[in-house]
């Protein structure tokens, strides 16, 4: 599991429709034994914020809705942004914490 993975996310409490999520923890996170990561759900439609970052023209990176993730909710990796991306989130991310 790495930062910058694109996958579907499904609690069992939520029985709807599993989630599509980027994870945005760091890798040294991730490469732990730790049960929580941190992500963000991907959205469809446009945020209408600054800090959104467009992907593939169909979803949606929101930098503030970030969450914790349950790593054994993880259920299939789907997808993974480029590195282009990956700068617009950090970007983004810097910015929505200050940072």
């Amino acid at each position: 599991m790495r930062r910058g993975e694109i996958w579907t996310y499904h609690p069992p409490t939520e029985q709807a429709r599993p989630r599509t999520v980027l994870v945005l923890s760091s890798d040294g996170v991730n490469d732990s034994e730790r049960p929580w990561l941190l992500g963000t759900e991907l959205l469809e439609q446009d945020p209408q914020d600054i800090l959104g970052v467009p992907l593939d023209g169909r979803y949606w990176i929101s930098t503030l809705g970030i969450t914790r993730l349950y790593r054994p909710w993880l259920n299939e990796q789907v997808a993974e942004i480029d590195q282009d991306t990956q700068e617009r989130v950090d970007v983004a991310l810097r910015a929505a914490l200050d940072l």
